[in-house]
């Protein structure tokens, strides 16, 4: 909330413009107002500091910002994201109510952006040469389905692939480290974020991610990622 008219040079971090991009997340007239007052303040603003290349482009593109005054600094995973040998993680997997593994794992949030039906239509799809390897979706999930929060459970039901989909509900952030260790893939379709923090915490903890194209997933997973368009269930 810098000022909207600044008499001195003033720096501003904009993490991302999610609601300029989509629609969806437009909302009230409050979160309109808003938008306009972080427009406002970015474009009086010596600096912009955002998190990655890709979010730096759209700030230039739908604020109108020369680029050169848009400044990229990425973000990083606690020191703590490493890989947690298996020894050392039953307990945390165990209390999660995971006593399988490998699996594959989505860990973030269930509105609509993060893409989570179309992960449980292709897990639907690859099940059979998936064998006993089951998808756990990790986060506090949705407290009833509506269109900008789809529950996955309903889903994951007319799917028929209800006995392969583990949840977990909010993990705390001391547990994600044997969380994400002890996946075979971390899977994150989202088709927009302005860094992925998840991404990198994965990578970090020595598990490949599979990222939808886009935004800065591919970025942020670099040569630890396998980047797929962010409709395409058979990718």
């Amino acid at each position: 909330a810098p000022p909207l008219s600044p008499t001195i040079p003033t720096v501003v971090t904009i993490h991302d413009i999610i609601p300029l991009i989509l629609p969806e997340y437009r909302g009230n007239a409050t979160v309109r107002g808003y938008m306009r007052l972080v427009s406002r303040a970015a474009r009086n603003a010596h600096v912009i500091l955002t998190d990655s290349h890709a979010s730096a482009g759209d700030i230039s593109a739908y604020l109108g910002i020369p680029p050169h005054r848009v400044w990229v600094v990425h973000l990083a995973a606690g020191d703590e994201y490493r890989p947690v040998p298996a020894a050392a993680r039953e307990e945390t997997l165990r209390r999660l109510g995971l006593d399988v593994a490998p699996y594959l794992l989505y860990l973030g949030g269930f509105d609509v952006r993060k893409n989570v039906p179309l992960l449980l239509e292709a897990y639907a799809r690859c099940r059979e040469r998936l064998g006993d390897v089951p998808l756990v979706i990790a986060g506090h999930l949705p407290e009833h389905d509506s269109a900008f929060a789809p529950d996955p459970r309903p889903v994951a039901r007319r799917l028929g692939i209800e006995d392969g989909v583990w949840y977990t509900g909010r993990v705390d952030e001391a547990d994600k480290p044997a969380l994400y260790s002890g996946a075979l893939a971390f899977v994150f379709p989202s088709r927009y974020e302005g860094f992925g923090l998840p991404v990198l915490e994965a990578i970090s903890c020595g598990v490949p991610a599979v990222v939808a194209d886009g935004s800065s997933l591919g970025e942020v997973a670099g040569p630890g990622g396998l980047v797929v368009p962010p409709d395409d269930v058979e990718a």
